[in-house]
């Protein structure tokens, strides 16, 4: 079986593994990069994921004259890797595994390298203080929910990124799952540094992504922050209960933005913050974004995932709806679909780690 390695940059880690290696299941490993040197590590990683063959032995440790390989510096700014199963078929199993992996994580992963069977891949050379300050996620993969999770979601991965062979057989479901994996994968940027004058972007980009899982290209009538957070209550209301509220605050902030009212608001905000010279706007609700984030995530994950089942021949019960879309818009109303809906989904979402507001 092939087999994938990726090392994290991050703080080293906090609860320090007694082994190098802790084995999670049968081709699932964590490895604490801290009680390794650079070079037993290209040593043990080889055994682990045995080179190709002889040529590519010198694509482990960087040089001038090539992309491959890093170096000890790069590899001493790393805390902790994952190990992991590579059933991937097609394209660039990295970014596939990668895309699985954030889905699961309650924050976004900040990869430093990856290891194949060619070679050590390195993702990020100039890593600066931003991704260096990222928190070791390690904890959350040490566990079995993570190893389910990771057997049912594989096959999502495809949709974070392109690859010709399968887009070429892409269906409008398809499509949908792509654009909301890259509108996901585009909220990083905000977790790298958030301020009080790009909430609001967030806070668009955030809707966007709701609105092409949950509202685009269908053909209702009614208001589109009115179905959609409808809809998205019928697919993770029973997690969220308040998610209505939020995404209403949401699509508030959102307006805001677009609309040009949120300058205004800074200019208010300012004159009345006093305390600051000179003065700064008043903090925005940080804590909306961290929610909004995970219920997205956690939306994204629903959805596609119900998607499966439907289009499972041997599940009968929603083989007679067009797509997940019309799913939710009948379950508003009928409340024993919804309770399928909910019983549908419940298996992969209870797999999940929740963050705590604002908690990295």
């Amino acid at each position: 079986m092939a087999s994938i390695f990726i090392g994290f940059y991050g703080y080293p880690v906090n609860v320090k593994q007694k082994d190098l290696i802790h084995v999670i299941s049968k081709g699932f490993e964590c490895w604490d990069l801290s009680k390794v040197s650079f070079d037993d590590f290209v040593k043990k990683i080889k055994k682990r994921i045995p080179p190709i063959n002889d040529n590519v032995l010198r694509n482990y440790i960087a040089s001038l004259d090539t992309d491959w390989g890093i170096n000890e510096e790069q590899f001493k700014k790393c805390s902790w890797g994952l190990l992991l199963p590579d059933k991937t078929d097609q394209g660039n199993s990295y970014t596939q595994i990668l895309g699985v992996l954030n889905l699961y994580s309650t924050a976004f992963l900040r990869p430093a390298f990856y290891v194949t069977n060619f070679a050590i891949f390195p993702v990020n050379k100039k890593a600066n203080g931003t991704w260096l300050h990222t928190q070791d996620k390690s904890h959350i993969f040490k566990s079995q929910n993570f190893i389910s999770f990771y057997k049912k979601a594989l096959p999502m991965g495809e949709y974070f990124q392109w690859y010709r062979e399968n887009v070429l057989l892409w269906k409008e479901e398809d499509w949908r799952f792509y654009f909301s994996a890259s509108f996901y994968d585009g909220l990083k940027e905000y977790e790298i540094g958030k301020s009080i004058y790009t909430w609001q972007a967030e806070s668009a980009d955030i809707s966007t992504l709701f609105e092409t899982l949950l509202t685009a290209g269908d053909s209702k009538n009614e208001e589109i922050g009115y179905r959609l957070r409808k809809r998205l209550f019928v697919l993770i209301g029973w997690k969220f209960p308040s998610i209505e509220e939020n995404v209403k605050t949401l699509y508030t902030d959102r307006s805001d933005f677009v609309h040009g009212n949120l300058y205004k608001k800074i200019i208010k905000s300012m004159k009345k913050n006093e305390s600051n010279d000179p003065a700064m706007p008043v903090s925005p609700a940080f804590k909306q974004l961290y929610e909004s984030k995970e219920q997205a995530r956690f939306s994204l994950i629903a959805y596609w995932y119900l998607h499966f089942i439907k289009d499972n021949k041997k599940n009968k019960t929603f083989k007679k709806y067009k797509n997940v879309q019309e799913v939710l818009e009948s379950g508003i109303l009928d409340t024993k679909l919804r309770e399928k809906i909910v019983a549908a989904v419940k298996p992969i979402i209870e797999l999940l780690p929740q963050s705590a507001t604002g908690n990295f």
